[in-house]
């Protein structure tokens, strides 16, 4: 709580409220090119999907009445990211959008944007984005001043959202000591945990030497599906899991599967290193299905489960690819 505001993440619930503060702060608005006001879906893709909103509620007549949100938004290409033409190229998906903000005209002169805009820089330090972009009409000196003062710059003037002016303003985000640390999904016994399909666990050096770096989020998709540890070895075929002995495991997997996702969104994951050559795990290189240790071109279900669904996906030998990705590899992500 900030005084008599609740400043919090936005979630599903909050879709109604979002939308009643844009309508008002635009029909508010001294010009109305300074707030481009947009849809649902919009709202509803930046507080699940492509970025999120912080929300400040009130209390009113005993309930928590919404007064103000900040939007971060993830540019989903290049032709739409604020950084294109002045980052690298490689750079681009790296980009964080400081999107769209508003406070009820009641609840204005508490600094509120401000205070939004803070509390999502500190949400934004789990997330590897680092190039902190947004867009200001010239005219508006009350939401100009409010990113100069948090040490955003202008590093341009563009025509954008159809023919509309803007300062396109550029800030670079800092770690600083103590801040969060990003999540990864990673499989459990790449930590030494004893649950691969032999009652076997090996913890990697370099995943080793990664704590304290990263905040390792450990799954194991088949024990997760139900499969009990040790278990016999399953390789895939097609679409289905079956063990050397026969037996159809691809229900327990695509459970596991499910299941890894949901860990992942939990503790908002944007990748994952998973055992290499394994039918949950392995990407790109698996076992072909013949029980002969023989190799074949494919990914593991939870791996294609995983991608599918926007995470990327690293195997354990692929620390140095870990690392691109972090530092903002476009093609990564």
């Amino acid at each position: 709580m900030s005084g008599s505001f609740i400043i919090r993440k936005a979630t599903p619930q909050d879709v109604n409220g979002i939308a009643f503060v844009m309508e008002q702060a635009k029909k508010a608005m001294p010009n109305p090119q300074w707030f481009v006001a947009d849809g649902r879906p919009w709202i509803e893709e930046h507080i699940t999907g492509h970025g999120f909103t912080m929300v400040a509620t009130a209390p009113v007549g005993g309930a928590e009445e919404t007064i103000a949100f900040f939007m971060v938004a993830f540019p989903k290409s290049p032709e739409t990211n604020l950084g294109f033409g002045f980052l690298e190229e490689d750079r681009l998906g790296m980009v964080a959008h400081m999107d769209s903000a508003a406070v009820l005209p009641a609840y204005r002169g508490h600094h509120l944007q401000g205070r939004l805009l803070e509390e999502a820089e500190k949400e934004l330090a789990r997330y590897p984005q680092k190039y902190l972009f947004c867009t200001v009409h010239p005219d508006n000196q009350a939401s100009l001043h409010t990113m100069q003062r948090h040490g955003y710059v202008v590093v341009g003037t563009k025509t954008k959202y159809g023919g509309l002016l803007r300062h396109v303003l550029f800030k670079e985000k800092e770690a600083g000591e103590g801040a969060p640390r990003p999540n990864i999904l990673v499989s459990a016994c790449l930590l030494g945990v004893h649950c691969r399909y032999n009652g076997k666990g090996v913890l990697e050096g370099w995943i080793k030497d990664w704590i304290g770096k990263v905040n390792w989020i450990p799954a194991c998709p088949e024990t997760l599906g139900g499969l009990a540890t040790p278990r016999d070895p399953a390789e895939r075929q097609g679409e289905r899991v079956v063990t050397a002995t026969g037996t159809d495991v691809t229900c327990q997997y695509q459970k596991g599967a499910r299941e890894a996702l949901a860990l992942a969104r939990v503790f908002g994951c944007r990748c994952a290193v998973l055992k290499e050559r394994s039918p949950s795990c392995g990407h790109g290189v698996i076992y072909d299905g013949t029980h002969t240790k023989a190799l074949a071109h494919g990914d593991g279900v939870t791996a294609e489960w995983l991608k599918a669904h926007g995470i990327a996906v690293f195997g354990e030998s692929e620390e140095k690819k870990l690392k691109d990705f972090m530092d903002g590899r476009v093609d990564l992500w």
